[in-house]
């Protein structure tokens, strides 16, 4: 069942553009922080991904306010030494330190 839609339904069959701008990343601080991981490479994405997976679960548990979902993310990647080539085993002991500290950071 779909609600009623404000706008018409996008006719595929007509043609349409799209615009974008650049991010603002001032206002979607994760968004530079996974950039950020991206660049660096290695096993900096992998701990992105398991802070922010630990920190969207804190936050739908009410242990921690949505504004702190990214200095979870940032601790983690600051307290997680960054491999620049790990083997998959080390990306999986990655995620599990990453969660660990994700999960024990107060603030």
């Amino acid at each position: 069942d779909r609600a009623p839609a404000v706008e018409a339904t996008t006719d595929f069959h007509k043609a349409f553009s799209l615009g974008f701008k650049p991010p603002e990343f001032n206002n979607y601080p994760c968004l530079q922080l996974a950039y950020d991981a991206l660049r660096t490479g290695g096993s900096a994405p992998a701990v992105f991904n398991a802070a922010n997976e630990v920190a969207v679960g804190r936050f739908l548990a009410k242990e921690i306010r949505y504004l702190e979902i990214p200095q979870l993310i940032e601790h983690s990647l600051t307290q997680i030494k960054i491999n620049s080539s790990p083997s998959l085993e080390e990306l999986f002991n990655t995620d599990a330190e990453t969660r660990k500290v994700a999960r024990s950071h107060n603030f």
